[in-house]
């Protein structure tokens, strides 16, 4: 095979493979098994500059789409940046409370500034009007990195305040109790939950315990 072909035929299986998920974000090593480091870089760097890919910041791309109301191109999700982001550094990563709330539902809160704790010394990402800002932690504030668990562990940290009112309680409850039915992720979460209810506090250890019952409705409650 020719350079040229060999060159053809990443591009060819990099372009399939980013079609494939079409909403996630991509780093070099996503596609080290179509060749060499060099022979990737070049393919995403040529496909950047022929504005096939969208270059996010040092080796983070996406496929660009628009948005057909707007008609404006749409900002990546900043889920799947965080992703690629600690693929790309082998970094682990936990996100701040608020984010973490509203991903689950429990909040309409959307923080414009995502904070995330990392084992690594990374510069900021803006999209949008959104920055990501990755914050170096210790080893020991990254116990639930990357688990199934840590959503509902920084959202229940953010929302400690409200856990006091009944009503808002019962909300949270609920949806937390929905999250943990999931046919898909729930028992994934469950038990990691359980496995790490000794690294929470008191008053999370709780109301977790409530939910992990496998009789109790949406209160913890049988």
């Amino acid at each position: 095979m020719t350079t040229v072909e060999h060159d053809t035929d990443i591009r060819s299986r990099v372009l399939a493979r980013i079609e494939s998920k079409p909403e996630e974000v991509w780093t070099p090593g996503d596609f080290a098994d179509f060749g060499t480091r060099a022979a990737v870089d070049k393919t995403l760097q040529r496909l950047a500059a022929a504005q096939e890919l969208r270059r996010i910041d040092r080796g983070l791309y996406d496929r660009p789409r628009t948005n057909p109301l707007t008609g404006r191109a749409t900002v990546p999700d900043y889920r799947a940046v965080i992703r690629a982001v600690t693929r790309r550094d082998n970094a682990r990563t936990v996100i701040d409370g608020m984010t973490a709330a509203n991903d689950l539902g429990l909040t309409t809160a959307v923080p414009a500034r995502i904070e995330v704790l990392v084992d690594a010394r990374l510069k900021p990402i803006t999209l949008g009007s959104q920055e990501i800002h990755f914050k170096y932690a210790a080893p020991s504030r990254l116990y639930w990195a990357d688990r199934p668990g840590m959503r509902v562990v920084q959202a229940l940290y953010w929302m400690q305040d409200m856990l006091t009112q009944d009503s808002e309680r019962k909300r949270i409850a609920t949806i937390l109790r929905r999250l943990l039915s999931d046919p898909k992720h729930g028992e994934a979460i469950r038990e990691d939950l359980r496995a790490g209810l000794s690294a929470v506090p008191i008053w999370m250890q709780e109301f977790l315990r409530q939910l992990l019952s496998p009789t109790a409705g949406p209160e913890g409650k049988p």
